[in-house]
């Protein structure tokens, strides 16, 4: 567990949400959400790929997420 006490499936299924949800909404990535990102992930103590990854494996429940959200 990190510092706030959550597991990192938790801490994955966040940011994943975060990257998801601003993709289907733009379409893309620009510089501002890489920095803004970036923070995130340290925030949460995660990679990127490990984002990333999760998601790959996760898609269509995130996507759900987001688009209900």
């Amino acid at each position: 567990m990190n510092r706030r006490g959550e597991e990192k499936q938790e801490r994955l299924r966040k940011a994943a949400v975060v990257k998801l949800k601003y993709q289907l909404l733009t379409g893309g990535y620009d510089d501002g959400f890489k920095q803004i990102f970036a923070g995130v992930l340290a925030d949460l103590d995660l990679a990127e790929d490990e984002v990333d990854r999760y998601l790959e494996r996760h898609r269509k429940e995130i996507e759900n997420i987001c688009r209900k959200g």
